[in-house]
């Protein structure tokens, strides 16, 4: 029985590691299009990111408006934030510990 409860959550993390993405930058990259103002494309892509999170894990990442709401400059912030002190990181990293520290919120 424990063995299969092993198994059953290890597969997910398997398959995870299979999946490529597509168009994902990284905090450098980052941290220069903000302070020239051009980070359009990493944040359509970030958007993006955290709606393709919400839909296929059922948690609403933006909140409900009024109570846990998260809006788009919160989210750079946050981002201006972590990546200044993870300046190798990559956006997908970022993003999923953005992501994790909402679940928490939008869970309660």
């Amino acid at each position: 029985m424990i063995l299969l409860a092993l198994a059953m959550t290890a597969a997910p993390q398997a398959r995870a590691a299979d999946v490529a993405l597509r168009g994902a930058s990284n905090c450098a990259i980052w941290t220069k299009g903000r302070a020239q103002g051009a980070a359009e494309y990493e944040k359509a892509w970030l958007a993006g990111y955290f709606s393709g999170l919400a839909i296929g894990t059922d948690v609403n990442f933006w909140g409900i408006k009024g109570r846990n709401e998260i809006d788009n400059e919160s989210v750079w912030k946050w981002m201006d934030e972590y990546c200044a002190a993870h300046p190798k990181a990559n956006l997908v990293t970022a993003a999923e510990k953005l992501f994790l520290e909402r679940f928490r919120v939008v869970s309660d």
